[in-house]
């Protein structure tokens, strides 16, 4: 999941986010796992395969279930894109899981749960199980189904999670199925009248411009930490100074895209750089940027 570098920390890291994903995503809305009750796990599993050769298997979010004698592997991997492969990740996520109780001769194993979090604005049309990855043209195919191990992914497209589930949710990510499922059916607006208060501020907004692909998010996000320093922060204000900064943007890109003709224009006339940067009062760097992009022939 390449969008992980760009958020230090994942929103699903904390606590009462995992936890709330869970209990909603996979116990149906039970609360079964308490936050207080999570470990953190090791994102990152090595092991040694069949040549002793060192391999590792790196997850987005893993944590333990330390409830009385339970101990579960839980994990959570973000996806923006369909990965169709993704099937074959989980396998190998899931048995270094499972290795490492082999290894330490555990007994009685414990479960592996994986979670695929999909935040496409379509449904996720990739193979969920290996019999619908695998090749089902070969002569033999007919007995695939009795005799492959045909393991089976989890995978929840966010951005169509009915409202009756997400009303479940308690936490930010109550926030983040709701702006998905805005965004997709087109009424964003509408999140201004959010009135759940934020509660990893830093993270939501990181978490909004990686998987919601919106830089306005990023861009407004010093304004709006200030804000969390003075008080409590919803949507209504994360939503107000976006569009502010998508204004803004705008103008800039306008003004700057208008200069850009003004110097292509002027370099048909006179394809000097010098008079073009002493006459339109612009730098030798755009004159010359803009000569490359139009293709017009410049002189010093």
């Amino acid at each position: 999941m390449a969008e992980k570098d760009l958020s230090e920390k994942l929103i699903e890291d904390y606590a009462d986010v995992f936890a709330d994903i869970i209990n909603v995503l996979a116990f149906q809305g039970e609360r079964l796992l308490e936050p207080s009750n999570i470990a953190d796990g090791r994102t990152a599993s090595r092991y040694k395969d069949a040549d002793k050769k060192i391999r590792e298997h790196i997850r987005d979010v893993v944590k333990y279930d330390k409830q009385k004698t339970t101990l579960a592997v839980i994990g959570i991997e973000n996806q923006s894109r369909v990965d169709k492969d993704m099937v074959f990740r989980v396998m190998g996520y899931d048995f270094t899981s499972y290795k490492k109780q082999i290894d330490e001769d555990e007994h009685p194993k414990h479960p592996v749960i994986t979670l695929i979090l999909h935040f496409g604005m379509s449904p996720w049309d990739g193979p969920k199980d290996i019999l619908s990855a695998i090749d089902q043209n070969l002569p033999y195919a007919k007995y695939f189904p009795e005799i492959v191990s045909n393991l089976h992914i989890n995978v929840i497209d966010v951005a169509f999670i009915p409202e009756e589930t997400r009303n479940q949710f308690t936490s930010d990510f109550r926030i983040i199925a709701d702006y998905f499922c805005a965004v997709r059916e087109k009424r964003e607006e509408e999140l201004r009248y959010h009135e759940q208060e934020i509660t990893h501020v830093s993270e939501m907004l990181d978490f909004f411009s990686v998987f919601g692909r919106d830089k306005r998010f990023k861009d407004c996000k010093p304004v709006i930490m200030k804000e969390a320093e003075k008080g409590a922060v919803s949507m209504c204000t994360v939503m107000d100074y976006a569009e502010k900064q998508g204004v803004t943007k705008g103008r800039q890109e306008g003004v700057q895209e208008g200069m850009e003709i003004v110097v292509a224009n002027f370099l048909k006339k006179d394809n000097c750089v010098q008079h073009t940067v002493e006459m339109l009062g612009v730098s030798e760097e755009m004159v010359l940027e803009v000569a490359k992009r139009t293709g017009i022939q410049v002189i010093p």
